[in-house]
């Protein structure tokens, strides 16, 4: 059998901007940075139980709901706040949750507890080193840079019995702020992406894998309140590619009061993103 595009995005990772992050730190320590920097000035202004009960989540919760049962077991990859984890599992026998960050891995067992949902197992490990001990009947990763490669997706599909999915953006990287400006103001070269949904879906293929494709449409806004939460998660991003120094700190604040609200904020608005599901039957 030929692996032409599994091959292809193989070759599309190596040349990518991803690949050439800094290795003064691993990747696990990488990950926990970048959680506590979002969570510390982003993630934890939400009430995630408010998100909950909006139809857009409900909308989410069904596109998975629909390949479980009552006697289904299940793996979360990447599995965040437990916004998706927490709420299956109560529909499920037991469902597992990857999560290597600490900070998300905390809330998670927190809201778990308070739900007094007891079906759970937790992993900190990083998806390439959980040890595939079992098939589950549904495994599945939601907005998570997890499984992003071969191996990973490969992996991915050999841990199930039943069912896979992933949930992520599928708008070009450079209809984004970090990826489409500050990368390059500051890199002074394009971001180039590992990849997109096209060579997963095309890399399955190349398995025997014929995967369905569901896309639809959003809009996203991201609101940082004051110039050092925007700056610092924007830090934490670079920090991966080059040494932060003062002039890159300049160039940051200069960027942010270019595009700050008159109420010392900054927003970053996405019309008409573009979200895919792409899910398969082992």
């Amino acid at each position: 059998m030929s692996y032409k595009w599994q091959a292809l995005w193989e070759e599309t990772i190596e040349k990518s901007s991803l690949n050439h992050k800094r290795n003064n730190i691993s990747e696990k320590d990488r990950i926990n940075q970048s959680a506590e920097t979002w969570y510390k000035n982003y993630d934890h202004k939400f009430d995630h139980d408010d998100l909950q009960k909006k139809p857009e989540f409900e909308v989410e919760f069904n596109r998975l709901k629909r390949f479980i049962a009552k006697d289904s077991t299940v793996l979360d990859i990447g599995a965040g706040l437990g916004r998706l984890a927490i709420p299956l599992a109560k529909e499920v026998l037991k469902l597992t949750a990857i999560e290597p960050a600490k900070v998300y891995m905390n809330v998670m067992k927190d809201r778990a507890a308070r739900d007094e949902v007891s079906n759970m197992e937790f992993s900190d490990d990083l998806w390439s080193d959980f040890p595939l001990q079992e098939k589950y009947d549904l495994v599945y990763s939601t907005w998570s840079p997890a499984v992003s490669n071969p191996a990973a997706l490969m992996k991915m599909h050999e841990a199930s019995r039943g069912y896979c999915a992933l949930e992520f953006v599928a708008s070009p990287p450079h209809v984004w702020d970090f990826s489409g400006e500050i990368y390059p103001m500051i890199m002074g070269e394009e971001f180039k992406p590992p990849g997109n949904y096209l060579n997963i879906v095309t890399t399955l293929y190349d398995h025997g894998i014929y995967a369905n494709l569901e896309t639809w449409s959003f809009d996203k806004e991201v609101k940082h309140q004051t110039m050092e939460e925007a700056v610092e998660i924007w830090k934490t991003s670079l920090g991966n590619y080059t040494r932060i120094n003062e002039d890159v700190e300049d160039k940051l604040t200069q960027y942010y009061r270019s595009r700050m609200n008159p109420d010392g904020s900054y927003t970053f608005n996405l019309k008409g993103g573009v979200s895919c599901m792409i899910w398969w039957k082992v």
